[in-house]
C-alpha cells in the first residue's frame, strides 16, 4: 500500500504542469537556439478564407522574433465570470532539453492558446489559468500566418 501511494505521488508530480514562475524564467533566458522549434496552429481560416494550416519554425532567424514575443508576456489578471475569449492559434514552443533540465522543468513542450478578449489580445498557457496580455506575440504570429498564407 505504501508502495502504491509512492507511485501515485510520483506520476501526480510528473503529470502537473510547470509552474508559470518556471516557465516564465525558462522563455525569458532563452536564445533562439535554446528553442529546438515552436510550431503555430491557427484555428481561424486564412484570408482568401481556405482552411487553415500549421506550420513550424526551426532556424533561429524565424524562431527569433516569436521567441521576443513570448519573453514580453505578462500575467494579467481577468474577471473569470465575463471573462470570454476568442480562441485563434495554439502555439507549441518545444525548448531544448538542457534549457528545461537547467530551469527544473517538468516538460520541455510550452502551449499556450492564443486569443483575443476584451481584455485585448491574450495568451493562455494550456493545462492552467493563467492569462498573459500577449500585444507583441499575436503581431508577431498574425504576421508570420499571414505571410505563410501568401505563398
Amino acid at each position: 500500500m505504501l508502495a502504491a501511494a509512492g507511485f501515485w505521488l510520483l506520476v501526480r508530480h510528473r503529470a502537473a504542469p510547470d509552474p508559470y514562475a518556471a516557465v516564465a524564467a525558462a522563455l525569458r533566458q532563452a536564445r533562439p537556439a535554446d528553442v529546438a522549434s515552436i510550431t503555430l496552429y491557427p484555428l481561424l481560416p486564412d484570408k482568401q478564407g481556405r482552411p487553415a494550416r500549421p506550420f513550424e519554425l526551426r532556424t533561429a532567424a524565424a524562431i527569433g522574433p516569436v521567441l521576443r514575443g513570448l519573453q514580453q508576456l505578462r500575467p494579467i489578471r481577468v474577471n473569470k465570470q465575463t471573462f470570454n475569449p476568442f480562441i485563434e492559434a495554439t502555439l507549441m514552443v518545444r525548448l531544448s532539453p538542457e534549457l528545461a533540465a537547467a530551469r527544473q522543468l517538468h516538460s520541455h513542450n510550452v502551449i499556450f492558446r492564443l486569443a483575443s478578449a476584451a481584455e485585448g489580445d491574450v495568451a493562455l498557457r494550456a493545462y492552467s489559468e493563467v492569462v498573459c496580455q500577449s500585444t507583441a506575440l499575436s503581431q508577431r504570429v498574425r504576421h508570420l500566418r499571414d505571410s505563410v498564407d501568401s505563398r
